[in-house]
């Protein structure tokens, strides 16, 4: 079944004071890094014919959630 999949990151320090974090390239906390573990298991065994990215850390690691 063909379909969109959009993910956001998960929390920052920034996002988590309310503030916004635009192009700063700030890295996920242990709640974000921990939500996208969680995320892992429903995505995982998918095949994506295409994956766009944000250059940023918290993009990034995000979309590599083993890490």
């Amino acid at each position: 079944m063909a379909g969109i999949v959009i993910l956001r990151h998960g929390q920052t320090e920034w996002s988590q004071s309310g503030q916004h974090t635009g192009r700063t390239d700030i890295p996920l906390t242990d709640v974000g890094r921990a939500a996208a573990a969680a995320l892992a298991p429903q995505i995982t065994g998918h095949t994506f014919a295409f994956v766009a990215c944000s250059p940023l850390q918290r993009a990034r690691r995000q979309l590599d959630w083993r890490d």
